[in-house]
């Protein structure tokens, strides 16, 4: 398995195990996310910032489940083929995201996240932010 690869399956591992010092550590002092759409999410983001978003977002009840279809990894990249469902604030939603991340040094410098369906994910974002 691709050093990458193993990496890709590691962040999943330690984000569900709400490790946030074994999150922060996978990732470079520079990290940028660039999260799509038009939400509270949306735009380019420091982990510190995104988890601080993501938290007051979903609340403190939230459930998040990222299931791996498959990580994939090469010496510049690691990818990751989701599927997230979460359940916040009395709603649900289930999309598939692709998660790019560009590797240094063994650890995530930038990321960038693809989603099936957008639209239906900037409803679900933006009704969550709404109460």
């Amino acid at each position: 398995m691709h050093p990458n690869e193993e990496l890709a399956r590691r962040e999943l591992e330690v984000v569900a195990a709400g490790d946030t010092d074994a999150i922060r550590a996978l990732y470079a002092e520079d990290f940028v996310l660039h999260y799509p759409g038009r939400n509270p999410l949306a735009g380019d983001h420091d982990i510190e910032t995104f988890l601080g978003k993501l938290g007051a977002l979903f609340g403190e009840d939230a459930t998040v489940e990222r299931t791996l279809h498959d990580a994939l990894g090469s010496d510049d990249h690691a990818v990751q083929l989701l599927t997230v469902s979460v359940n916040a604030r009395g709603r649900s939603h289930t999309w598939h995201p692709i998660f790019v991340m560009h590797v240094r040094d063994g650890k995530i410098a930038e990321a960038w996240i693809s989603v099936d369906d957008q639209h239906a994910l900037d409803d679900f974002l933006n009704a969550l932010a709404r109460g």
